[in-house]
């Protein structure tokens, strides 16, 4: 099925920042020509979602691990809440609620792709798709990204392999090898 972008859809891109490698995730953004959002926390982050409009695909570039993702120090955006994470934190419930309350939207089959390590384990990535009713894409290992002649590719690489979940439920693994852009 060929996803057609319309007025009323955008396409997003996040590069995370608070954690290191910012000129890094901000580069495999720009590369996808997505709008670019830079959040540091995870209420940033919903925030931003919640300033646009209904959301295609999305992809977000971050450092991660089992529980989500890594921004600022303990604010990240992850599965379920911490014992160090400080009120800058948001977690996937509270993504389902600003969802529920039409304040975010996912267009009807959109796509989350995940370019951060281990984000299929530990129920992240299901319940993101979840969450969101679409497909996410995420690895269950760590990621480096693919280098050729001295420069990323836009592939990127699991040291497992890629997992897909619709709506909630395991769909697959891809392969060890996703495309970024």
């Amino acid at each position: 099925m060929t996803q057609i972008l319309t007025r009323s859809t955008i396409n997003l891109a996040v590069s995370c920042h608070g954690y290191g490698d910012e000129g890094a995730f901000d580069h495999r953004a720009s590369r996808t020509r997505y709008r670019v959002l830079q959040p540091t926390t995870g209420k940033e982050l919903l925030a931003l979602l919640a300033q646009h409009g209904t959301i295609l695909n999305l992809k977000i570039f971050s450092h991660s691990y089992p529980r989500g993702v890594i921004l600022s120090n303990w604010s990240g955006f992850y599965h379920s809440p911490g014992p160090s994470d400080n009120e800058l934190a948001a977690y996937l419930d509270e993504l389902g609620a600003e969802i529920r309350a039409g304040r975010i939207r996912f267009a009807f089959g959109s796509v989350v792709a995940l370019y951060g390590c281990n984000l299929a384990n530990e129920d992240y990535a299901r319940k993101f798709s979840e969450v969101t009713g679409g497909t996410v894409i995420a690895s269950q290992a760590g990621v480096h990204p693919q280098i050729a002649g001295g420069r990323e590719t836009g592939v990127f690489i699991s040291g497992g392999s890629w997992e897909k979940f619709v709506a909630g439920r395991f769909a697959g693994r891809i392969g060890k090898h996703y495309r970024g852009w």
